[in-house]
Parts: C-alpha cells; sequence; structure tokens
C-alpha cells in the first residue's frame, strides 16, 4: 500500500520556510526561486487539508498546526539525516556501534583506550555520544550505554565494570603548606562540587566521622571534565574519581589535597537491551571493555 506521505521537496521546502517564516529566506536557502517555495507549501496544504501559514501582507506566520507540524517534520528529518550519515559512514566496515556514555568516562577514560578494540577487531567502529541519564532504549538508537549507579535499568543486561574511589585533589599551589593532615583543616579552602552528586562532599566528611557539618558552600559544575578544570586552574579542593585523573596527578597539574580516598556507593556498568544480546560485534565490545575494566579496577586503590 502506497503511503500517505508527502514529497521530500514540499517537507524539506515547509521546514526551512517554518524556521524562517519568510518565503525569499527559505528560496535564498534551498536555491529556489520563491514562486517555487510557494507552491511547494500549497501542495503541502492541499495534501494534509489544512493551511499550515497565515499570509499577513508580505508575512507568512505559522498556524497552530502549522507550529505543531513543523516540530514534528524538522524532527524527522533530523532523524533521517542523522541515519543517513551513519549508513555512509559503515563504508566498508562490517558493524557500527551506537553507545551512549557519560561525557568525562568517555574523554578521560574509553577514548584513550578504544584505539586497542579497533586494532583487535578493525571492522569495527563505535560511535559515541554523551548520556549522562538512564533512557529508554526503544526511543533511540543505541546499542548500548555505559551507566554509574546501581545496577537496575528496566529491560536491559548490565554488566559490572569496576567501582570508583574519589580523592579530594587540588591545584598543588593552593596548598601553601603542603598536604593537609587533618580534615577540618579543609575548610580553609572552598569546596567545589557536582551537580549530580550534591552530597558528595556530606559523605566524604560523615565517612571520616566530621557530621553536621554545613559543606554545601561553594561553585557547582556539571560535569567532571569541568569540575576537573576548575581544580586544575586552583578554584578550590574538589572530589574526583581517581581514575579519571590519573593524568593530571602525574602531570603535577593536581595533587591529592589529604590522603583520605573514599569508594562510591556506586559503579560502572555497561547496559544493553535484553533483544540486543545476540549481537555479534555488541559482545566482542562487551567482551574487550571488560577487560579493560579489570585493570582499571585492580589499580584503583593504587595511588
Amino acid at each position: 500500500m502506497r503511503r500517505a506521505i508527502p514529497s521530500r521537496s514540499a517537507l524539506v521546502a515547509f521546514e526551512a520556510a517554518a524556521r524562517h517564516q519568510s518565503f525569499t529566506s527559505t528560496a535564498a536557502e534551498l536555491s529556489l526561486t520563491e514562486s517555487a517555495i510557494s507552491r511547494q507549501i500549497a501542495i503541502l496544504e492541499e495534501h494534509l487539508g489544512l493551511k499550515l501559514f497565515n499570509r499577513i501582507k508580505k508575512r507568512v506566520v505559522l498556524t497552530k498546526a502549522g507550529r505543531l507540524y513543523s516540530n514534528q517534520v524538522r524532527a524527522t528529518l533530523d532523524q533521517l539525516e542523522h541515519d543517513t550519515f551513519n549508513i555512509m559512514a559503515h563504508g566498508g566496515t562490517r558493524e557500527i556501534l551506537e553507545l551512549a556514555v557519560l561525557p568525562t568516562f568517555c574523554s578521560q577514560w574509553l577514548i584513550p583506550r578504544i584505539s586497542s578494540f579497533y586494532r583487535q577487531h578493525p571492522g569495527m567502529r563505535v560511535n559515541m555520544s554523551a548520556r549522562s541519564e538512564m533512557f529508554l532504549f526503544k526511543d533511540t538508537n543505541f546499542d548500548a550505554a555505559i551507566h554509574f549507579g546501581q545496577s537496575t535499568w528496566p529491560g536491559t543486561i548490565t554488566d559490572y565494570l569496576f567501582k570508583e574511589q574519589v580523592v579530594a585533589v587540588c591545584k598543588p599551589e593552593l596548598l601553601i603548606n603542603g598536604q593537609l593532615s587533618q580534615a577540618d583543616e579543609i575548610f580553609n579552602y572552598p569546596l567545589l562540587h557536582l551537580t549530580s552528586r550534591p552530597n558528595a562532599w556530606r559523605n566524604w566528611f560523615e565517612k571520616i566521622n566530621l557530621s553536621g557539618i554545613k559543606v554545601l558552600r561553594g561553585s557547582r559544575y556539571e560535569h567532571f571534565s569541568i569540575l576537573i578544570s576548575a581544580a586544575c586552574a586552583g578554584l578550590g579542593i574538589a572530589l574526583i574519581p581517581h581514575f579519571l585523573i590519573v593524568n593530571e596527578l602525574s602531570r603535577g597539574e593536581l595533587t591529592i589535597a589529604i590522603d583520605r580516598p573514599l569508594q562510591s556507593a556506586g559503579a560502572y556498568y555497561l547496559v544493553t537491551p535484553e533483544e540486543n544480546i545476540s549481537n555479534t560485534g555488541l559482545q566482542l565490545f562487551k567482551e574487550w571493555i571488560s577487560s579493560e575494566a579489570k585493570s582499571t579496577g585492580k589499580n584503583s586503590g593504587k595511588f
């Protein structure tokens, strides 16, 4: 049965016209005449049986239906473009995996290691997109995700990677007299926070038996990568997973302010939808990342 879908040309013209709300600007963008754009919009309106624009003198303004349809068409065209680029990117490769990954985990841990996966499996590639929160796999094109927290994600299989130990770090020059020996000395310095872990400092102080202390003062940052930069810039002391800052510590950009590491309650997991269990490429990636994770897990407490 033939699908009741308008022509691609009409949809592209409408999406551009909805953005510009000007047939003149739309014509310039698409390298068409203004009358050609007007014809495409008229064809689309006839196909739908409703008006998408109100013509007000020399201006065009989206109707309520036009606004709703423009959002839907834009999302559909964006997804089609994304899918087109993906299939073009396949080239001669055997398989491409779509991975949702925590931003700083990606930049500080996964990216520096992924070349070894490519050497072992030259026919594969991994596309990576930043995701910090849980989501429904059925609403995305992701094959897997890297998740921090508990091993609970409905409709998925979670494979444990490793736990983390957070350490209090700062720029070396911030500590005038060197590493702190007493935990309460830390109150002489600004505390830096991660937005998604608002209780990190409270948990740290409770672990060393300093409870009832107001620790919410200080600047907040959305991602660990920003928090790391803030600490390197000397803006204060931050609690950061040790495995994310191995290079900064070795280069002397950061130093451990006080030797009181704390193991986080959560852990890192590779999460895959249950229906992807037979995906060969995904199984190869799972074997590789599990092997890499074992090495990190063994060294997580050595610093």
